[in-house]
């Protein structure tokens, strides 16, 4: 077990955040599928328009791996199957039908000790929940052919108004721990589970048969490559794979009961929401206008995840498949007369250029404007301060930029994500994304090999 305090990184303290208590929410009339989210694969569709699904019912699959489908998170029929430039795959409406109707998978009754890894793998594959594991590095969906040297449970989020896990996990004690009984068995290594060092659900304080790890300190403390950095840090060759603690859940149900849940808890967060925040207990690819009772103010930006990471859907799209928050935050794009001549007693900054540096730090009511048009990148020292990784970020940016793949990785790309450099993007003075950079220098990597 170890106990890991960082230093580097910041809290962003924005007003919006959802009340503590789980709403159950009526099952939304249309959910979607994006294959965007689903790194790695090369999807096509499987269905029709027209045709009948269950839940768990596939979907979609993977070109190169067949044997990796998405399955649909509701019973009804397809709706459409939406496409854009060159044909590309940008999603899959089910029309739902109200009756949840489940496929039925095989049943493992009580605490399948006796389970091969072969076991495990099948068992995933034929419920369709495979692509709830991922791997380091590139974030993308899990090779069963792959033998990982260990796993992560990844059960801690620092982001803005991030969801609280002991919330979510609450009394789910006996099913997570067979889901983690479950997942040591895909690996020869160890198995990580990574909380908050103020975790207080017994599900992760009494969970046995892993190795536990608390993180204290600002964000990026919560996310993923933080973890396995100072845990199990990966070399070129190296694979890790790591799953969500809430999928743990699902696993676990596949195996015990042999259906193919589709439920997810989201935190309806940001100060957009206007009384709907909460913790909403919906399904997967729920439309985002239907965790706010149908009705979304004008003006406002509507996120799929938080305010650093999360991408924006609009208001008729569709909560993303691996995150479990929404933040709607108001649009920006007002001009402000004569804005650098204000003292800035309520503009954000993380630098000492405005008044508001010097006050007490409150939460702050922040909308989508850069505050500033792009120019060209500095050497300073803000990127560092804000990245808890033993990476020298501004190098790294340049090496990348320069498509130096191997300077890049000599640099320790291999151990990031786009989401690692998210408070880099948003307090970059030259108003760059960092983490778009990083994503596009692991693709070219990806691609190389």
């Amino acid at each position: 077990m170890g106990t890991f305090t960082l230093r580097k990184g910041r809290n962003i303290r924005i007003k919006g955040a959802a009340r503590k208590e789980i709403v159950q929410l009526p099952l939304p009339k249309q959910i979607g599928i994006q294959p965007s989210d689903f790194k790695g694969l090369k999807l096509r569709p499987v269905v029709k328009i027209g045709d009948r699904v269950k839940v768990g019912s596939p979907l979609l699959e993977d070109k190169i791996r067949p044997g990796i489908r998405i399955a649909s998170p509701a019973s009804g029929t397809v709706a459409a199957i939406n496409r854009g430039e060159k044909r590309a795959l940008l999603s899959v409406v089910v029309e739902t039908d109200g009756k949840q109707e489940q496929e039925a998978f095989e049943k493992i009754p009580g605490l399948p000790s006796h389970l091969s890894r072969e076991d495990v793998i099948r068992i995933l594959l034929h419920g369709n929940l495979w692509p709830v594991i991922r791997q380091r590095p590139f974030s993308k969906v899990a090779d069963p052919h792959d033998t990982p040297k260990s796993i992560f449970i990844h059960a801690m989020n620092t982001e803005p108004l991030a969801p609280d896990l002991d919330v979510i996990l609450e009394g789910q004690q006996p099913a997570f721990q067979v889901g983690l009984h479950i997942l040591k068995k895909l690996t020869d290594g160890e198995l990580h589970l990574c909380t908050s060092g103020e975790a207080k659900s017994k599900t992760l304080t009494q969970a046995s048969g892993v190795q536990k790890h608390s993180f204290s300190g600002p964000h990026p403390a919560g996310n993923v490559s933080t973890h396995i950095h100072w845990v199990d840090p990966i070399s070129k060759g190296d694979i890790v794979w790591y799953i969500e603690a809430a999928d743990v859940l699902r696993v676990a149900r596949l195996f015990l009961e042999g259906v193919h849940v589709s439920n997810r808890i989201v935190a309806v967060t940001g100060e957009g929401a206007q009384g709907h925040h909460c913790y909403a207990n919906t399904v997967i690819g729920a439309p985002v206008r239907s965790l706010l009772g149908g009705h979304i103010p004008s003006g406002m930006r509507c996120l799929s995840g938080s305010v650093l990471a999360g991408k924006d859907v609009s208001e008729e799209g569709f909560v993303r498949f691996y995150d479990a928050q929404v933040t709607i935050i108001p649009e920006g794009g007002k001009r402000e007369f004569l804005g650098w001549l204000s003292p800035g007693i309520n503009k954000y900054s993380f630098s000492r250029l405005f008044v508001s540096s010097f006050l007490r730090e409150s939460e702050r009511s922040l909308d989508s404007d850069k505050h500033g048009s792009d120019r060209a990148i500095v050497l300073n020292g803000i990127y560092d301060s804000l990245v808890p990784l033993d990476i020298m970020t501004y190098f790294l940016v340049r090496a990348v930029l320069a498509k130096d793949i191997e300077e890049a990785e000599a640099l320790g790309i291999l151990e990031c994500d786009g989401e690692d450099f998210a408070l880099c993007s948003f307090a970059c003075p030259s108003k760059t994304d960092i983490g778009s950079i990083i994503d596009d220098g692991l693709a070219l990597i990806d691609k190389d090999e």
